[in-house]
């Protein structure tokens, strides 16, 4: 596998996306690297207009993935791309641009050779992959210059690995970040979020996080907190941690204009965003008026950062980093602007009127950028797309702690994996949304983006009992498994619904907690290795060609093949399986191939793939409730072998990156289980394994001390 490096005119912007300079080969131009590129594709024009720069290369037939959190089709072939950070609340498919900007896709042509590109340009970029149906994909750039990293390589897995490496390493999540999470705008005072927690424990519904979003702050302010409902936040979360609870609070940039307030004082004229006059720009978000740090500057990260780890000293064990594509609802500019929409305005111009309002603020003014200048002189439009992925860095800079960080945004670029995850933002209580965040989730995996998730149950709209099911039902099965939901909608706790969706919920939540073992083993092999832990079917099975065109199902590591339910009134599903597998619901092996699958209500159909081992153990109200007195194991030997990983660390501090950890091979052959350890680094308590066996013939119970 090799990286070539490809210059377009003169690039004046570094993104700081690509920070590991030790890639395999980095040709910048050469002969010999544009002959091997034009074995691949064709650059056939290039050229300046109206500002832009604008790239054409024919390509041949074939498919397109990643491209991170862009909706559609698995599929990228066929539409044109915006890339251009914009809080977007209305996710159908034809929507675009959204919060984040992963410019990587992954092009297998028809005879299934493979190779990525990576278009590292953080300000307003397009990438049109053949819309017009004539064999040609068009970037174009608002700016002088941009580079293309071209990777190629024998696999997905390989591209995959490589653009990671360029781009950086995933930064590990703790243990407790795969438990189950629970969250709503708002959980309005320190008594409401009490109450929910005891209601987790009374209920002994598992959960270990619970989130508090904007209204726990005075006057939504940063780094406050409500002094009448909020009083006593030491308090609050010292009760919670005695409980098993971990807390997130939510971060916004914009800092309110109001005389006195230390962040805003500390800032002004120093560390904020310009205009086009030279004073600090000013917005209209949940505070009223505000300003925005800077945050491509160090000094301004370094500002914030101790802001940060001073808030995080009471307790708080996580942050979500919110609003920062920058989201701005209004500027005095265009409040003049509505206001000279209705002068002498008439009824008979109601149309008219309110597509120009519908122009004014964020989702509206897709060109906004030139009113807004960084403090090195840079405009706004040419480094956009790395405000939210420099605030998460802020963030994570700042928090100084030994422990594993807990870190998510909703805006972010290529890298952000290597200071934290991501969200996919505002979507709603719809049918369409579990299919659309199948596709969106395996896109960012793609992307280089191990930990994200998505608001489970959906943010926007009324949940029925069904759909929280069946979201829930496929949250479980994601790396992020968080339940959020806006003011004003019906709240989705696990017994919104009364007791018979409760009881389901609960299931369903305990067999989450049930496969921690597997899905931690799972992630931190991947962190090591850089594989991601949710992926399409293709990823694992790429000489299947049926694989490439199959949406509506993913891979949760290597061994579970999950299909879930996403639409109503369905009680049954339709799956392909790319290889044998073991139906886990009912203990069915099913071949190879498209199979019709019992899906009732209180299930998801999930399968465990012939040959593979996955550990499991009891589920717990909260991870380190105590410590798992056994594991239990599926084993999975249709042909007689199997093999699997157990993976263990202390969960929380970053000894990993040291080698302080234990990882074990467990094989199954000849009827009995062995063990090889590959690394045994920190102290390993023996636990008594109870391995259930299914062969071609036969279940059998097998029990050893591991």
């Amino acid at each position: 596998m090799s990286i070539y490096k490809l210059v377009y005119g003169i690039p004046d912007v570094d993104s700081e996306a690509v920070v590991n300079k030790r890639i395999a080969v980095e040709l910048e131009c050469s002969d010999e690297g544009l002959y091997k590129i034009e074995n691949i594709f064709e650059d056939i024009e290039f050229f300046s207009e109206d500002g832009f720069l604008v790239l054409k290369r024919r390509v041949s037939e074939g498919l397109v993935y990643g491209f991170g959190d862009k909706v559609g089709a698995l599929n990228k072939r066929g539409k044109r791309y915006t890339f251009w950070n914009t809080d977007n609340y209305t996710h159908h498919p034809g929507t675009d641009p959204l919060y984040k900007s992963f410019p990587f896709y992954i092009f297998i042509d028809s005879n299934g050779i493979k190779h990525g590109v990576f278009t590292d340009y953080p300000g307003y970029l397009e990438i049109d992959l053949d819309s017009e149906g004539n064999g040609e994909f068009t970037f174009k750039i608002k700016g002088r210059g941009f580079v293309q990293y071209v990777i190629t390589g024998k696999s997905i897995k390989e591209i995959v690995s490589s653009y990671v490496k360029l781009t950086g390493k995933n930064t590990a999540f703790p243990i407790w970040a795969f438990g189950y999470q629970q969250s709503r705008w708002s959980y309005f005072s320190q008594k409401e979020v009490l109450e929910i927690a005891k209601k987790f424990r009374s209920r002994q519904i598992p959960c270990d996080v619970i989130w508090l979003d904007i209204d726990y702050m005075d006057s939504y302010k940063v780094f406050t907190w409500n002094p009448k409902t909020f009083s006593s936040p030491e308090k609050m979360v010292g009760k919670l941690h005695k409980m098993g609870f971990k807390i997130s609070a939510i971060i916004d940039p914009g800092v309110k204009v109001e005389k006195g307030y230390e962040v805003f004082e500390s800032g002004k004229n120093k560390y904020f965003l310009k205009d086009n006059s030279g004073k600090d720009f000013e917005g209209a978000v949940w505070p009223g008026r505000v300003r925005f740090p800077d945050f491509r500057e160090r000094k301004v990260r370094k500002w914030w950062g101790r802001y940060v780890n001073e808030f995080s000293k009471i307790g708080i064990d996580g942050f979500w980093n919110d609003m920062n594509e920058i989201s701005v609802f209004a500027t005095e500019k265009e409040l003049e602007e509505i206001r000279n929409l209705f002068k002498n305005s008439t009824l008979e111009e109601g149309v008219n009127l309110a597509i120009k309002a519908g122009t004014v603020g964020e989702i509206g003014r897709r060109g906004r950028g030139e009113d807004i200048v960084h403090l090195d002189g840079e405009p706004h439009y040419k480094v956009r797309n790395v405000y939210g992925f420099n605030m998460n860095r802020a963030a994570f800079e700042g928090i100084k702690s030994n422990k594993r960080k807990f870190l998510i945004t909703r805006s972010a670029y290529s890298g952000i994996q290597r200071y934290g995850g991501v969200w996919t933002g505002d979507n709603h209580s719809w049918w369409e949304h579990i299919f659309l965040e199948m596709i969106r989730l395996s896109s960012l995996s793609l992307s280089g983006v191990f930990y994200s998730g998505c608001d489970v149950g959906g943010f926007g709209g009324d949940v029925n009992a069904e759909l929280l099911i069946r979201f829930m039902q496929f949250g479980s099965f994601i790396p992020m498994f968080r339940n959020h939901s806006a003011i004003g909608t019906r709240n989705q706790e696990p017994w919104a619904f009364g007791k018979k969706y409760e009881d389901i919920l609960k299931k369903v939540i305990q067999n989450r907690y049930t496969l921690i073992p597997y899905i931690y083993t799972e992630y931190m092999r991947g962190i090591l290795k850089n594989v991601p832990l949710l992926v399409p079917l293709f990823y694992h099975f790429e000489k299947d060609k049926l694989t490439y065109n199959i949406e509506d199902e993913f891979m949760l590591g290597s061994s579970l093949l999950i299909a879930p339910v996403y639409r109503p009134g369905q009680y049954y599903r339709v799956v392909y399986l790319p290889k044998r597998a073991l139906e886990l619901n009912n203990n069915k092996f099913f071949s190879k191939g498209w199979h019709c699958i019992d899906a009732p209500l209180e299930i998801i159909p999930y399968f465990q793939i012939d040959g593979t081992i996955v550990p499991r153990w009891k589920a717990m109200n909260y991870l380190f409730e105590k410590e798992p007195e056994f594991v239990n194991a599926t084993v999975v030997a249709y042909s007689g072998k199997a093999a699997g990983y157990f993976y263990e660390d202390d969960g929380i501090t970053k000894e990993y990156k040291k080698g302080k950890y234990n990882l074990y091979k467990i094989f199954y052959k000849d009827g009995d289980i062995y063990v090889k350890a590959l690394k045994e680094a920190i102290p390993h308590k023996s636990r008594r394994w109870i391995f259930k066996v299914f062969t071609k013939n036969n279940v059998e119970t097998l029990e050893k001390i591991i």
